[in-house]
């Protein structure tokens, strides 16, 4: 049986680092009804880190609407993650980059129904 080194295995067992990021101006607007999120991903720096809070920030900058599509699949652990949407209601028939709110999923049915934050 191969050993794994163990500086490696005491790396894969620790738990994420986080980084905050936050825009005044977009507090000052929703105030309590602010959306937390926080999304675990493979970014190695600090500096990657940032620019995806920069990333998910930059895009709750202009009015935004609450939608909500019936969707193939499980979307659960998309919450809090931009992701595009193209399908053919509401405007997405071009492809929309969307905020995932929340997701109910159907396992029984292979459907989701999905929330989205999108732009107007």
């Amino acid at each position: 049986m191969a050993s794994v080194d163990p500086l490696f295995a005491q790396w894969l067992q620790s738990e994420g680092l986080w980084q905050l990021s936050e825009d005044a101006a977009l507090r000052a607007r929703w105030g309590d009804t602010a959306l937390t999120t926080s999304r675990m991903t493979t970014t190695a720096t600090k500096a990657d880190a940032a620019a995806e809070g920069l990333r998910q920030l930059a895009f709750l900058g202009p009015v935004c609407a609450i939608d909500e599509h019936m969707l193939l699949g499980e979307w659960r652990d998309r919450r809090g993650q931009v992701v595009t949407l193209k399908i053919a209601q509401l405007g997405y028939d071009a492809g929309v980059d969307v905020m995932v709110l929340g997701a109910l999923d159907d396992r029984a049915t292979g459907l989701s129904r999905v929330t989205v934050l999108r732009r107007l």
